[in-house]
Order: C-alpha cells, then structure tokens, then sequence
C-alpha cells in the first residue's frame, strides 16, 4: 500500500504573537461557527432579533433551538 501525501494548508494571519497552530486552530472553529450559522439559516426561521445584546441574541437562539427540538420530537412521536 502506498501513503497518500500529506496535504499543506497555508494560512495567512497579521498576528505575530501566535503560532501557526493557534492560527489553524482559529480558522478551525470559525468553520465550524460558520457551520453552525449555516444550519440555523435552513432550520430555524427568525426574521430578526428583538434586541441585539450580545445576551438577548443567546436567549433567543436558544430558545428557538429548543422551540425545534420539542416540534421534531412532537412531530417524531405523531409520525408526521
């Protein structure tokens, strides 16, 4: 068998202060932030936000996802 070669990711950054690591490690959560941004927007319906502090947007997201999961389970359980 043979190795498949290693890929090489190069990522750029004006930070000086950090390694290359926390670097791609950065760009590695802000992935899957994005991701995570990406499924609200094709699950959850909010239009907008009634407040935009950084504590009313954690509420409400929070209690849409919860809004979801109880419909899924409810919607699971009638087989709908």
């Amino acid at each position: 068998m043979t190795q498949k070669p290693e890929k090489c990711f190069v990522f750029l950054t004006n930070n000086f202060e950090i390694t290359g690591l926390q670097v791609a490690m950065l760009y590695k959560n802000r992935w899957k932030i994005e991701l995570f941004f990406k499924w609200m927007k094709q699950h959850l319906k909010i239009k907008t936000f009634w407040e935009t502090s950084e504590n009313a947007v954690r509420i409400q997201i929070h209690t849409t996802i919860i809004t979801y999961c109880l419909v899924a389970i409810v919607g699971k359980d009638l087989k709908i």
